[in-house]
């Protein structure tokens, strides 16, 4: 990774499962921003829920087991997150060149 994200200004995740990222990576103009618009966020989220296994049930007031399944809501909850998606992006988008050009 040779790129450092200096800011983030907004992190929206919307109901077709796509993910909507805008940042500011170091050495940016003052006015310029970068915007990512990915539909592979999903699935990588998936897949690391996926992969952690049984530890996470979760129990409503009853004490009954809620229905283990990824849906948008889950992900929108629990996955919309700076770090998850920071993850995300320098496991992704490795160089600086895969980074979307910036806007003003």
């Amino acid at each position: 990774m040779d790129y450092t994200i200096q800011e983030i200004y907004d992190i929206i995740c919307d109901s077709d499962n796509i993910l909507i990222f805008r940042f500011k990576v170091e050495g940016d103009g003052d006015d310029y921003y970068r915007e990512l618009v990915d539909s592979d966020y999903y699935n990588w989220c998936y897949e690391h829920y996926m992969s952690e296994g049984q530890d996470n049930l979760e129990y409503n007031d009853d004490e009954e087991l809620i229905p283990d399944f990824f849906s948008y809501d889950r992900w929108n909850m629990y996955y919309r997150n700076e770090d998850m998606i920071m993850d995300y992006l320098y496991d992704n988008y490795n160089d600086f060149k895969d980074l979307p050009l910036p806007k003003k």
